[in-house]
């Protein structure tokens, strides 16, 4: 695996971040123009196919692949608004070329910004086991199991594992198993008993601002045009991580399966509820369960699940696999080991981590091996402390 010829800083945007490029992306995405999604996805879609074979990669992954899955993935996951942002994105990034005959180097820039800005670190708050978290820490696959009931007590923790618990019913929202913490249950109850895990939706990671690290607001304006969230949870996202609408009961596996984007939830028509959508083979075990409908069960008004924020997990569950970053991101990040690292946690979600990661890789490994974590991490830790 090597590195692609690129040598713009993985730290800052790129194309996204050209004042001419968002003016004319704000005026054509807007819910007053003239085109319908439909309407914009076919051109954008016709771009793609005109421009395909001058289309290279970003880091190992398609650059068609990336803007495809950006519109495919959004529809997937029933956000109108992705569909019409990428879409459109798509279309400005090939009319700003057109003229100097370099749309494919715009459409690429457009790629490389949703590859490190987005889909990056949004892989990475799931999976790294030093992540920033909220003060109730949520287990990843890499991290010990942290049970929602045995956390350390605090203030914003606690509030949000209680109000989780209360609202679902002390019942993993999918499978139903009740939160043996919260027993012994009165007689004749029906279900089993199993620890259960109040668990995010979205990560802090994703949106917590670090020193030295400038991405986030690269992210959070993706965020903000992707999703259409109302500017009042734009403005304060890192301070919304810990309501209740921003998360649900379930039991450990399930969790890892959510937090590794082996699953997701698409809506219905009904109001809060979903089916469970797999993006690999079903676990043995777990075929019967195929919905979710979110119900307020301590009659105290605690919010449910908001559906825009399961629909941006949705959707970048659907981009990761259909474009093919999953696999690369995930090969990158094998490669190094963050357990014992010197390495400023704050910074591994950053797409200048992402670029000293697969560089070290490129270095130090041919297209037949990848390194061992003990080769690259000195070098990692060096490097990724002075970016």
């Amino acid at each position: 695996m090597s590195l692609d010829d690129d040598t713009s800083s993985a730290s800052t945007l790129t194309l996204l971040d050209d004042y001419a490029f968002k003016s004319d992306l704000l005026t054509m995405m807007s819910d007053t123009g003239p085109e319908t999604n439909d309407q914009l996805k076919r051109r954008a879609k016709a771009v793609l196919l005109e421009m395909g074979s001058t289309l290279t990669s970003v880091h190992e992954v398609k650059t068609f692949n990336i803007l495809d899955a950006m519109m495919e993935g959004a529809e997937k996951a029933g956000l109108s608004s992705g569909v019409r942002y990428a879409a459109a994105a798509i279309i400005v990034a090939y009319q700003k070329g057109k003229a100097s005959h370099s749309s494919a180097s715009e459409l690429t820039k457009l790629a490389r910004d949703w590859l490190l800005f987005f889909l990056w670190p949004f892989t990475i708050a799931y999976r790294a086991a030093n992540s920033p978290q909220s003060e109730i820490s949520t287990p990843s696959l890499r991290a010990s199991e942290v049970v929602a009931d045995t956390v350390p007590a605090t203030s914003r923790g606690s509030q949000f594992r209680n109000s989780i618990s209360e609202r679902d019913g002390n019942k993993c929202v999918v499978t139903g198993i009740l939160n043996i913490n919260k027993g012994p249950y009165p007689p004749g109850t029906e279900g089993s008993e199993g620890i259960l895990h109040a668990t995010h939706i979205l990560r802090r990671s994703i949106v917590q601002e670090h020193s030295r690290n400038n991405r986030i607001a690269g992210t959070i304006d993706i965020i903000k045009h992707y999703t259409k969230l109302h500017e009042d949870i734009i403005d304060d996202l890192a301070g919304v991580i810990d309501n209740p609408e921003n998360g649900m009961l379930l039991e450990p596996t399930w969790h890892g399966g959510f937090d590794s984007y082996m699953w997701c939830l698409h809506p219905t028509d009904a109001s809060h509820k979903y089916t469970v959508h797999w993006l690999r083979r079903v676990p043995l075990g777990k075929e019967a369960f195929t919905e979710v409908q979110f119900q307020d069960h301590s009659q105290s008004g605690i919010p449910l699940p908001n559906p825009t924020f399961i629909a941006l997990h949705s959707a970048v569950a659907h981009v990761l696999h259909l474009s093919g970053a999953a696999e690369v991101i995930d090969k990158v990040y094998d490669a190094f080991s963050d357990e014992g690292s010197a390495v400023r946690p704050g910074n591994r979600a950053s797409g200048e981590d992402f670029r000293i990661r697969l560089s070290l890789i490129g270095l130090t490994t041919n297209k037949h091996q990848l390194p061992t974590n003990r080769k690259c991490q000195g070098e990692y830790a060096e490097r990724l402390q002075n970016c």
